[in-house]
């Protein structure tokens, strides 16, 4: 098998344990020893410790003395290496590198063997040629490896193998693939590793042999399974099984009848989608309530009416994001209390009136019900029977302010946990820590305040609030008769103030007697531990963007309402808002009782579960929101850590008959049907081909020429010079494009490397790919064409490249999946409409006339325009392509008009002036005009937002005065 040749056997004995007994589960190590010993794909369910995995890795590959190099040794004593081999790993988020960093921290890693995690702000080219030469483990950006191995400041036999993550996400087309495509042809693949790890196996299971694209694509012929159902994890977690016991909230009368009117919304989207779109055959099983409620159903009906996407009419459109905010508000009934949920409806409502097109579903009888019910859960008005002596009784309002189920649920349990413990509580040194897992920091804080203030007075504090934000509302619109309604309302504003006021004096009176949630320093020390450190379809019409706005537009309306707290509540905040774990964890409790530590959901990121859990050993668990990675790490950690006198016990809190019960059991069931996919389809599949040599066009290249290139020292990888060929005309083939080094983000780069082309990854400053002395060409997507023609970007590039190219291009890219059309002709017009984006494209032409606009409908398709462009030109001069705009732009400013040129040049201090250059908003033309009024870039600092506007423009003078005064930390 590749890549088992030339390695050292599975480890079994070592002097030293690299990792600590007691911190890696018995199936983690079954599944090191199955990839070490074979390349391969390993993918592991949700929650079983893929980061675990690769810190095992990591500390085994950047171990000198009892690690991989101490094996090689004893295999070959004729081994002389004395650093660490260079491993790169790629696929890792800023927030897995922090969580990794921390995992071995743990356990005992000293700093130098830890992972060197590469960004841009690491330095140049030449410092990381210096820590490559160091050797050890590096998390190190797709794009950034890329370019090093392009520009050879890396050279693909120095590395030792790589180590990809998230792997369901490669494909052929992406920079990793490109990566591995470049490292495994020019390194015999039998001395090489390839080891790739995902925790997400629905992404293997979509599509048509998605499982084989992906092996191809990394290089690797073996397929690693690690369910949940697996023999060593089976056996291994029912083992010291925790003590679970599920509770099932039902929901209240008025959410019931609110969540039945949203279904019978969702019904009259799906048919009125149907009946508008005829020419697509929809499944029952696709349409279907449980589908919205448990899937990103809108973005699939999108997906699949994409390539119709411009035949369809604005209010089918409008029904694709419907769908979307009515499964979004199913989810926020159960999440939300009665308030908040009741301004996010009629946030929707306002938006949805003031755009073009409202949405549909708000004029049916179900969303009359559903505001009816959401208002009965706040409050009433209950209008008086007229009798003879009062004719027009007083109506009154009834405050209601329906809690969410699960608080008191919540409170109960927490009641109970505090009951069993004080039965046996005699000869307990500590009291139990209690664990509280919830979906977001909103809810953290939600859930804070409720256990610390209690039903009442956090509801009051949200009502009165409401009732300020409603009240002023209403007030722009009354005119003449205030109607009852808003009378009361007024009213009820006043007596809730006055209420609170009381309610805050009497809090202020009580904290002076008793200090709660003073935490020892034991426990404070405990809990700032490294764990912690690191825990912290996009539519191109006008239109479209403006109907998917509306959602989020609601939800930040809501938000920062509910957010911005009144200045007395900052007086209420518990002590432990100020320590290590800051407003994502929270102590709410005495020290004396059961301590209560809150956590969100949302800021345990790349399996840091198990780590959380070790940080906090809790004795109780409560579910409060429901996430099977999560459940799935408390299973770990209960195998791992059994407790003598009794077991871990789990209250899991889920709502019974509603969304939340539902998209927790479709996930597991997505997850095991993806694993019993992947199983069968293990067992027929051939092993794939390992394709080395990329392309036929680069085979055929090895075959007539040569090795060598124009560029960086004579060669680049895989650019393959067939111009030395025998009987083949140097003329006939042009392989040389210069690059911009940002557009290795975009798969472009990519292909064009698979049709043969030499790529030269610089940083260009006019355009993005320049492929002859005469031809540059603007890369640029659909979105990305429409806000650099909004902002003016796109301009000043056309200019530039007219200025110094022959034949500039307007490349316009579009997605492959998405239908080959810039705007919808239903929605252009008869008029004639400034702001349209084929009115500003005739604009842009008008102005460049050498201005060559491309059509490409793929990457690919690109790849032929750029070969058809390329025939009959020159080469690319990569030196002279990196040097034009940045020169010229240097000329410019030390050739002044008038008398004097070479004295003034001579007074000129570069270093001054290519920072100059460099600060925001700062170009050739107001540099001159800069360096005129200003002695020096401190006497620059000094000005004021008016004296920078008045010396480089309005835009420019804003950019630098918000440049000079930005702090250096970050707040």
């Amino acid at each position: 098998m590749a890549g088992t040749k030339n390695k050292p056997k599975k480890p079994k004995k070592q002097k030293k344990a690299l990792i600590p007994d007691g911190l890696l589960p018995a199936y983690l190590a079954s599944a090191f020893g199955d990839l070490y010993e074979e390349d391969g794909l390993m993918v592991m369910a949700r929650g079983l410790g893929w980061l675990n995995l690769l810190a095992a890795f990591c500390r085994f590959y950047g171990d000198v003395q009892d690690g991989y190099l101490s094996l090689l040794k004893e295999e070959n004593p004729n081994e002389k290496r004395t650093k660490p081999p260079l491993v790169m790993v790629l696929g890792m988020k800023d927030t897995e590198c922090a969580a990794l960093t921390s995992l071995l921290e743990t356990w005992g890693t000293p700093h130098e063997l830890q992972p060197t995690i590469l960004t841009n702000e690491n330095g140049g080219s030449d410092d990381r040629r210096e820590l490559y030469s160091r050797g050890g483990v590096f998390c190190i950006t797709s794009r950034i490896l890329i370019v090093d191995l392009l520009t050879k400041t890396v050279s693909p036999d120095e590395i030792e193998g790589m180590m990809v993550t998230h792997a369901d996400q490669v494909t052929n087309d992406s920079t990793s693939a490109f990566i591995i495509r470049i490292f495994t042809s020019l390194k015999q693949r039998e001395k090489c590793f390839i080891k790739a790890i995902t925790g997400r196996p629905e992404g293997l299971a979509m599509g048509f042999n998605k499982v084989d694209k992906t092996l191809k694509a990394l290089q690797v012929r073996n397929l690693f399974l690690y369910p949940r159902f697996h023999e060593h994890v089976k056996q291994e977690l029912e083992v010291g099984q925790p003590d679970l016991e599920e509770l099932h909230q039902p929901l209240s009368p008025l959410m019931s009848e609110i969540q039945l009117a949203l279904v019978s919304a969702v019904q009259a989207c799906l048919r009125e989608l149907k009946r508008s779109t005829p020419f697509v055959e929809w499944q029952n099983s696709e349409l279907s309530i449980e589908n919205c409620v448990t899937t990103s159903f809108d973005r699939m009906i999108t997906k699949q009416l994409e390539k119709d996407w411009h035949r369809l009419k604005p209010e089918t459109k409008q029904l694709s994001q419907d769908l979307r905010t009515l499964r979004t508000l199913f989810q926020s009934l159960i999440q939300y209390d009665c308030i908040k949920f009741y301004s996010f409806i009629n946030s929707i409502k306002t938006m949805s009136a003031s755009s073009r097109r409202p949405s549909m579903w708000l004029l049916t009888p179900a969303a009359e019900v559903m505001f009816k019910k959401a208002k009965e859960r706040m409050y009433t008005i209950k209008k008086g029977k007229p009798t003879a002596k009062v004719p027009n009784p007083v109506s009154r309002l009834r405050r209601v302010l329906e809690e969410n189920p699960k608080w008191m649920l919540l409170k109960n349990v927490l009641l109970e946990i505090k009951e069993e413990e004080s039965k046996h509580s005699q000869g307990k040194r500590f009291a139990p820590t209690i664990l509280v897992m919830c979906k977001d920091a909103q809810t953290t804080q939600i859930l804070k305040t409720y256990l610390y203030e209690g039903k009442d007075q956090l509801m009051l504090d949200r009502w009165h609030r409401w009732l300020i934000t409603n009240n002023d509302r209403s007030k722009n619109f009354v005119n003449g008769k205030i109607p009852e309604e808003t009378r009361l309302l007024a009213e009820e504003e006043g007596s809730v103030g006055l209420k609170l006021k009381h309610s805050n004096q009497d809090r202020r009176a009580n904290a002076k007697k008793r200090q709660l949630n003073t935490v020892p320093d034991f426990l404070r020390k405990r809990r700032r531990i490294a764990l912690e450190k690191g825990r912290n379809g996009a539519f191109s019409s006008t239109e479209d963007r403006e109907r998917e706005a509306v959602l989020e537009e609601a939800l930040e309306e809501v938000e920062h309402q509910y957010e911005s707290k009144p200045a007395a509540a900052s007086k209420r905040d518990l002590v432990a808002e100020g320590n290590q774990l800051e407003e994502e964890m929270y102590q709410t409790s005495f020290i004396e009782e059961p301590r209560i530590v809150i956590k969100s959901l949302s800021s345990v990121e790349a399996d840091e579960g198990a780590s959380l859990l070790q940080d906090v050993m809790p004795d109780y668990v409560i579910l409060y929101d429901s996430d099977v990675a999560f459940i799935r790490s408390l299973e770990v950690y209960s195998a791992m850590n059994p407790i003598e006198d009794r077991k871990l016990k789990i209250y899991f809190l889920i709502f019974s008959a509603s969304a939340e019960d539902k998209v927790f059991r479709k996930n597991l069931e997505r997850e095991q049907k993806a694993f019993v996919d992947l199983i069968e389809h293990k067992q027929k599949m051939p092993p794939p081909v390992l394709n080395t040599e990329a392309t036929q066009e680069c085979r055929e290249a090895i075959l007539h020429g040569s090795i060598g290139g124009t560029y960086a020292g004579g060669s680049l990888p895989l650019a393959f010079d067939t111009r030395r060929a025998k009987g083949i005309n140097k003329n006939d083939i042009r392989r040389d494009i210069a690059v911009d080094v940002r557009e290795f983000r975009a798969a472009l780069p990519s292909i064009l490397h698979q049709g043969g082309m030499r790529l030269a990854p610089v940083t260009l400053t006019v355009g993005d790919f320049v492929l002859s002395s005469v031809h540059c060409i603007e890369r640029k997507s659909i979105s990305d064409l429409f806000g650099s023609l909004a902002s003016g970007r796109l301009y000043t590039q056309a200019e530039a490249m007219s200025k110094y190219y022959k034949v500039p291009a307007l490349l316009i890219e579009f997605d492959p999946s998405k239908s080959f059309c810039l705007q919808n002709s239903n929605d252009m017009g008869l008029d004639i409409k400034m702001d349209s984006i084929c009115s500003k494209l005739v604009i842009l032409t008008l102005h460049f006339p050498k201005l060559r606009i491309l059509w490409s409908k793929s990457p690919h398709e690109t790849l032929e325009l750029f070969k058809t462009l390329k025939q009959n030109h020159d080469e690319v001069d990569v030196d002279k392509a990196v040097e034009i705009g940045r020169s010229d732009s240097i000329e410019a400013l030390l050739t002044t008009e008038g008398d004097g040129e070479e004295e003034e040049e001579d007074q000129i201090n570069e270093a001054a002036r290519d920072m100059l250059l460099r600060l925001p908003g700062v170009n050739v033309n107001n540099a001159r005009k800069i360096m005129r009024e200003c002695e020096s870039l401190a006497e620059l600092s000094r000005m004021s937002r008016q004296e920078l506007r008045n010396i480089a423009g309005p835009l420019a003078g804003q950019k630098l005065f918000s440049f000079f005064r930005q702090n250096l930390k970050s707040t």
